[in-house]
């Protein structure tokens, strides 16, 4: 536990200003359920302060205008005097300094939203992401800070910020402010090492945190992060922190946002455990890719974005890239750790090929990365450039290893981004990516380049995949589908976690938080297939009545709609039994990194 005292508001005029920090305190009370915060900037020689909060989270593609949760802001000189104030757009408010030496700025910041970059209070819990808070000065990105808690009795303190010293966490610039996740309140804290450095996971509530989740989710930490760590021939962190919030209540999602040195992950409580404490499914896949998420996007970063516009979206059509790729090597991790079997990993490739091909039309990554801003409705690219750019991974990787005899691959094209561009303080361009993928062996770089990635042509599964020995399966099955991804509750029912639209489910008005109880005459059992039992019972019979029956708020209610059928390309993977010794070098050389 941390508590500690008041901002001090004392100036150090021994200082060149524009070294002085920016000092925070960040307050909560005893069963409030918001923020308060107070900023403290040097003003000398400003007729008038601009400072703003950020609209977006890097990482989190998506205009959240964190100024709209914002109430009770004032303004104040050194002496505790009123400044007058007023907006000078969304995010920015204008002070009128009256040449105070330092102006503070206070305000109660109120959440209202589940989010994985807005900030919350619950009980005797908070967490925010730096964005939500810490006000910045217009122009003065590269001040450092200070930031102090008052926090209740018996509350704790973690966060990304480094300290704390004397009772004060500390960050070089805003960039690293803005990036800091923190908690505060009563939740689980635990660490453990690995490849020397320390890794803490954080889980609220502290009840979810159980022993067989703690030992599942140290040994997933523990053997992902040194293959990562061997990947990048570096670790770019002394403490790296895992922030969880379980959730218990209905929610239609589950996710993680990557930080410099943290990642802060949510999932529906059905999805992070079972009763004994196994994992859910996408539990390493997720911790997996935010970490890897150390390396791609936090550090190399496409130049589209670096510096950070805090104020307006940034496009880039490079996404694909940062986030899909971080997808292909979270995979690749999980089999190169031991975590996952080939097995899974091909069953997990599977997936994502069916992602991709189902889509309505084509669409290229590109494209998909330049559109995440606006949530599109009928295809949601932003989404699907995950699957497809893991893809474009995997085939990049089996390409440059075959044109190479396995000598060369794309870990190699990754260090170099991180070397050549991150370490020389740059983004990176499409071209630059062009070039250390012609560089590292990949032949036809460009035509690559102009069919799969610019352009939306289907991507070559069946011939790349075979060069590391892997035989590609495909068949078009008609079949009838529910459209609802559930999760077992305590008592061992399945409630609906999502909906997909058009779906019978939704034509029925099924909702999330609905327990299925029956779906036309087959019962749903969450020890049961009732799936198959369902596809088989109603295969052919598009257009005829269905019911639905769910349990909604304590009532059993049912609902009418009509079969629903979709046709898939259903793909399989699997290992060739004899493959050729070039395919054995290049499958093993994937599968262990060397």
């Amino acid at each position: 536990m941390h508590r500690f005292s008041p901002l001090s508001l004392a100036l150090l005029f021994s200082t060149p200003l524009s070294a002085q920090a920016v000092r925070y305190e960040i307050s909560v009370s005893p069963g409030a359920s918001e923020f308060h915060v107070s900023a403290d900037f040097p003003a000398a020689g400003k007729d008038t302060l601009f400072v703003s909060l950020p609209a977006w989270s890097p990482g989190n593609y998506e205009i959240q205008n964190y100024a709209r949760y914002v109430h009770g802001f004032g303004a104040k000189n050194s002496a505790g005097q009123a400044l007058r104030w007023d907006r000078g757009d969304k995010d920015t408010w204008r002070v009128v300094t009256g040449r105070a030496d330092r102006v503070t700025v206070d305000f109660d910041y109120a959440p209202d939203t589940l989010d994985l970059s807005v900030a919350r209070v619950v009980d005797d819990f908070g967490q925010f992401l730096g964005t939500n808070l810490f006000l910045f000065e217009e122009g003065q990105l590269a001040r450092p800070a200070e930031v102090r808690f008052r926090v209740p009795a018996g509350w704790q303190v973690t966060t990304a910020l480094k300290g704390p010293t004397s009772g004060i966490y500390r960050a070089g610039d805003y960039h690293e402010l803005a990036d800091a996740m923190t908690f505060v309140g009563r939740y689980s804290l635990d660490s453990l090492q690995a490849d020397g450095k320390w890794i803490r996971i954080a889980v609220w509530p502290a009840a979810d945190y159980t022993p067989a989740v703690a030992r599942n989710l140290r040994n997933g930490v523990a053997k992902l992060a040194p293959v990562q760590n061997r990947i990048m021939g570096e670790v770019p962190y002394d403490v790296y922190t895992v922030f969880f919030n379980v959730i218990h209540q209905p929610i239609n999602f589950g996710g993680g946002l990557e930080h410099s040195s943290s990642q802060y992950d949510i999932m529906p409580a059905l999805a992070f455990a079972d009763p004994s404490g196994n994992l859910g499914d996408f539990m390493y896949p997720l911790l997996s890719h935010e970490f890897f998420h150390l390396w791609n996007v936090k550090r190399i970063r496409p130049a589209e974005m670096w510096p950070y516009d805090y104020h307006a979206e940034q496009y880039t059509p490079l996404l694909w890239w940062s986030e899909g790729v971080t997808d292909y090597y979270a995979d690749l991790t999980n089999l190169r750790s031991g975590l996952w079997s080939a097995d899974q990993f091909l069953q997990n490739t599977t997936s994502n090929i069916d992602q991709v091909e189902q889509t309505p039309e084509p669409w290229s990554v590109e494209d998909g990365s330049e559109a995440t801003w606006i949530h599109e409705v009928y295809i949601n690219s932003s989404q699907l450039y995950y699957p497809k750019g893991s893809l474009l991974g995997f085939l990049l990787d089996i390409s440059i290893r075959d044109a190479t005899d396995n000598a060369h691959n794309l870990d190699e094209v990754m260090r170099a981004l991180y070397t050549r561009y991150y370490r020389q303080s740059k983004g990176f361009l499409t071209a630059d990516l062009l070039k250390e993928l012609r560089g590292a062996g990949m032949p036809d770089v460009d035509g690559f380049y102009r069919r799969y990635v610019d352009g939306r042509d289907s991507l070559p599964y069946e011939t790349v995949l075979a060069k590391a020995g892997i035989v590609f399966n495909r068949q078009v099955v008609t079949l009838p589908f529910v459209g609802v991804s559930s999760g077992t509750t305590p008592s061992g029912e399945l409630m609906v976690q999502s909906v997909t639209p058009g779906s019978s489910a939704a034509t029925a008005g099924v909702e999330p938080g609905d327990v299925l109880k029956s779906i036309g005459d087959i019962a749903v059992r969450a020890d049961g297939d009732w799936g198959t039992a369902f596809r088989t019972r109603y295969r052919g019979k598009a257009g005829q009545p269905l019911t639905i029956t769910v349990q909604r708020a304590g009532r059993t209610i049912t609902l009418n709609t009509t079969v629903h059928e979709r046709t898939n390309a259903r793909v399989t993977l699997e290992r060739a039994p004899n493959p050729t010794p070039k395919q054995a070098k290049i499958w093993q050389g994937l599968a262990s990194g060397l």
